[in-house]
């Protein structure tokens, strides 16, 4: 029994508390955001975030707040969550309405504390792509970068938010 005990211990990550975990421990906290995405035909998107990222439990880190997109405010939130037996995460974005949401992929980089996740929409060819990535040894500035593609693969939004901690509890 205590060996089991000891295999199991040993096989489960150090970081399987995401509050804990090299990257999302730096989401913890108020943020705000800004940016512009620039579309097909050079129409612009102008977005600002106000949101707060926490841990809900050992495998879940949420973050909610509210995304005003060209003067429409919307409430936003991500459930990210980790699946062991893949090593991949989970983020699901939803809105206002619960049939709006848009199921991600992606992986994290410890190392370049990085996170990447991807979206397959539409028809299957169409997709949306968000790399996140901390500024600066203080880690309170997030790049995030984003792209939408369309059936043909062709680039149909782009651009970049920038996100600033206000507050860490």
């Amino acid at each position: 029994m205590k060996t089991l005990l000891l295999i199991f211990l040993l096989a489960t990550p150090a970081w399987a508390d995401l509050s804990t975990h090299a990257f999302f421990k730096h989401f913890v906290g108020t943020w705000k955001a800004a940016g512009e995405l620039k579309g097909e035909n050079d129409k612009l998107v102008t977005l600002t975030e106000e949101w707060t990222g926490k841990a809900d439990g050992e495998n879940t880190f949420l973050i909610e707040g509210t995304r005003t997109m060209n003067g429409d405010t919307q409430p936003f939130k991500w459930t990210m969550t980790h699946n062991t037996g893949t090593d991949m995460f989970e983020a699901i974005l939803s809105g206002p309405d619960a049939a709006q949401t848009i199921r991600f992929e992606g992986n994290v980089s410890e190392v370049n504390l990085t996170l990447e996740l991807k979206a397959v929409t539409g028809s299957g060819q169409s997709s949306i792509t968000v790399l996140d990535s901390f500024q600066g040894e203080q880690k309170e500035v997030i790049e995030s970068k984003v792209l939408f593609t369309g059936d043909a693969g062709q680039i149909t939004l782009e651009g970049t938010i920038k996100h600033e901690k206000q507050k860490t509890p």
